[in-house]
């Protein structure tokens, strides 16, 4: 299973570095992440070989589908100042970027976009290739050659700076939900439950919940393969999270949370609107929890339909970049929300708060401070109470309140 096929613009990144620092280790470490994650990755990893004395000698790149390393370099004698790529082999390497595009791989790695390059020479063709077709892609960039990058990518170019924060930033919380899924096993689910508020997936190690979406017009909208979801591994059902049927994304985010959410997980108890403590700053939180006024006095809330003091969603795209804590209901997951919300609060330490919220360190690096949900723990009476149209409240008659956190407040 890989991420969502590319659609509209794509991504395209490039790494600004000064002399003497190319991000090579960075790139290298930023793709090993991903592709450890499951992501599917293509091109080129470049590895610069120095002499004692700083004098390059050599440049080694690597094909990520192969891990073949191949040498783009050319000895050319110390009193030599020419440039020691080797065209030949370079283009030998570029099967690697085209065997890549043709798969459309979630990210393709470029090797540098170097003065060959900005001569439209050396891997030029394949970056346009990649653009034309919609891969996202992200290469290297000396400093000294911005106004030629920028010539030659216009303005579908991110310019990031040499940093795994800003490698995680650019990658984006659009992702989010693609890694969720990418994590999960091939575990069977035992069960699958449709309720009025809440949807249900047990898997053999938990219990995942999702909030059920609301129906669009009076009457009964059937659910594909209804009668057929258990015994389909939890992998395959966290893969609906990229359907466009509603009730299939809400089944794939509760497959998710069937995977993160074990009956056996380590995490700190107590209410999720609780774990900042005091906050001094401005708050926001999207989603009118129960009693919000009083654990957090002076929040501004937001919600899909506001009570008296509250704000519309619109309001999102003026409070949230302002705010110090965000808070956000773990609904957004399911409603596609999330990603914009959590690109809105980049400013601020967030929290996913909700039955439907995962327990998984993989949402830290996307902006996400803590994540609170729910630990099943009797499995019967959760499904029961999801079938009998049961609200949040009901369902923490089975569970316990569970908190993952990211350590040091980093990303």
């Amino acid at each position: 299973m890989s991420a969502r096929p590319h659609s509209g613009h794509p991504a395209v990144g490039a790494v600004i570095y000064s002399p003497g620092q190319a991000p090579e280790a960075l790139m290298a470490d930023f793709a090993a992440e991903l592709a450890g994650r499951g992501f599917r990755l293509g091109g080129l990893l470049q590895e610069t070989i120095r002499a004692k004395d700083g004098r390059k000698t050599d440049m080694v790149v690597t094909e990520i589908d192969s891990g073949r390393r191949l040498s783009i370099g050319q000895s050319l004698g110390k009193g030599s100042n020419a440039c020691i790529l080797d065209h030949q082999a370079l283009a030998e390497a570029s099967g690697a970027i085209r065997r890549a595009i043709d798969i459309g791989v979630d990210l393709l790695l470029f090797n540098k976009f170097s003065k060959s390059e900005s001569e439209r020479r050396g891997l030029v063709a394949e970056m346009q290739a990649a653009i034309a077709v919609g891969v996202p892609m992200l290469t290297p960039v000396p400093g000294a050659l911005i106004a030629e990058w920028n010539a030659f990518a216009g303005d579908h170019a991110d310019l990031v700076a040499p940093t795994m924060d800003a490698l995680w930033r650019w990658w984006g919380a659009r992702h989010l939900v693609a890694d969720l899924a990418l994590g999960v096993g091939d575990g069977a689910a035992r069960r699958v439950v449709i309720g009025l508020n809440w949807t249900l997936v047990e898997g053999p190690d938990g219990v995942g919940l999702a909030q059920t979406p609301e129906r669009g017009a009076p009457g009964c909208r059937a659910v594909p393969e209804a009668g057929k979801r258990a015994g389909t591994s939890l992998r395959e059902l966290a893969a609906l999270v990229h359907s466009d049927n509603p009730f299939e994304v809400a089944l794939g985010v509760a497959a998710c949370n069937a995977h993160y959410n074990r009956f056996d997980l380590t995490a700190e108890s107590g209410n999720g609107l609780d774990g900042f403590g005091g906050i001094d700053g401005p708050a926001v939180v999207v989603g009118a929890f129960p009693g919000i006024a009083e654990r957090l006095p002076g929040a501004k809330v937001i919600d899909r339909r506001p009570g008296p003091g509250q704000f519309p969603e619109e309001a999102a795209e003026t409070l949230l970049p302002t705010a110090e804590v965000a808070i956000l209901t773990a609904a957004t997951l399911a409603n596609r929300s999330l990603p914009r919300l959590l690109g809105l609060a980049r400013h601020a330490r967030v929290a996913l708060v909700g039955p439907g919220a995962p327990l998984s360190g993989r949402l830290f690096t996307y902006g996400v401070e803590a994540s609170s949900g729910l630990i099943a723990e009797d499995a019967d009476g959760l499904a029961r109470t999801v079938a009998e149209g049961g609200g949040a409240r009901d369902l923490k008659r089975h569970c316990r309140p569970a908190t993952v956190r990211r350590s040091g407040g980093g990303r």
